[in-house]
């Protein structure tokens, strides 16, 4: 299954959803193991202050975490408001609360607002997806991203920061959302700003974008996002330069709409590199990040 149809009821869809967080952060180094479903999504385990564990799809593209319903109770969740949530295909209300605490590793953050919304599209991908963890937990902390090793480190101090060479590549901040600054040739040539999306597994390019770029359009596609089906058409990028790294004859796919927030101009796999380092404290990411000689 692609993973729009999976996966952008969570990511395409839930843009815009900015949930302020009032938690004391507890750092200490995590080397969590994750394991890849459907070919890029990436799936931890978190747990909750009572033991409770469940996996969850690690979504940087995600602003707010969102659990099913299922395991609501047992995460000890409080509800607050209902809220609207906005997708290619419409809109629809959701229940947003609060839970005490959820933690992977040893990082861990307290009072973490969520939504409350059935997953049918991940857990048919696998029955044991039980939520997704969203920008309003992962910014809390700096990490790497280990695609070869299937590893997520979150560092204390600056432990993996200290051991990887590589280009710092400005990350723009936005509604919870990584933004960095690409460029692209087609047709034409733009320059872009694109959120780095460990959901996604096609790079996606707004309207405007497509048409700064004069993408020649492939056949349509159909895919299913949250609320149902949308047709979104397809079309390919001959270069796509972020920092120092170049991508070459990469497949897109087209939305036909603009959301209804800002999202930049589209979204940037993090499965196109092998590895990558986030460090949210000072604003900047590596891809690729090399080990340090000694």
């Amino acid at each position: 299954m692609n993973k729009l149809a999976a996966v952008r009821s969570i990511g395409i869809v839930l843009f815009g959803l900015a949930a302020s967080v009032a938690c004391p952060n507890l750092q200490a180094e995590s080397e969590v193991h994750f394991r890849l479903v459907d070919g890029n999504l990436i799936v931890i385990t978190l747990h909750s202050a009572h033991g409770f564990s469940a996996d969850f799809v690690l979504d940087t593209g995600t602003d707010t975490t969102v659990i099913d319903p299922a395991i609501a109770r047992k995460l000890s969740f409080v509800p607050d408001e209902w809220i609207e949530v906005v997708s290619l295909s419409g809109s629809h209300q959701v229940l947003r609360g609060t839970i005490p605490t959820l933690s992977v590793g040893h990082s861990r953050v307290d009072n973490l607002k969520v939504l409350l919304q059935q997953l049918p599209e991940l857990r048919r991908l696998d029955s044991r997806i039980a939520g997704v963890l969203g920008q309003n937990f992962l910014s809390h902390f700096n990490y790497i991203l280990d695609y070869r090793s299937q590893v997520v480190r979150f560092e204390s101090e600056n432990e993996v920061r200290d051991t990887i060479d590589g280009e710092h590549v400005a990350i723009e901040s936005r509604d919870h959302r990584m933004v960095v600054a690409s460029a692209a040739q087609s047709r034409a040539s733009a320059d872009l700003r694109l959120v780095l999306d460990s959901g996604a597994d096609s790079l996606v390019l707004l309207p405007t974008a497509s048409h700064s770029l004069d993408l020649p359009r492939e056949s349509p596609l159909h895919q299913l996002v949250s609320g149902g089906e949308v047709e979104m058409q397809a079309g390919r990028v001959s270069l796509l330069t972020v920092g120092s790294e170049k991508l070459y004859q990469i497949a897109a796919l087209l939305p036909d709409v603009e959301p209804g927030v800002p999202m930049g101009d589209g979204l940037l796999p993090t499965i196109f590199f092998r590895a990558l380092y986030v460090n949210n404290h000072d604003g900047f990411v590596v891809f690729n990040p090399r080990t340090r000689k000694k």
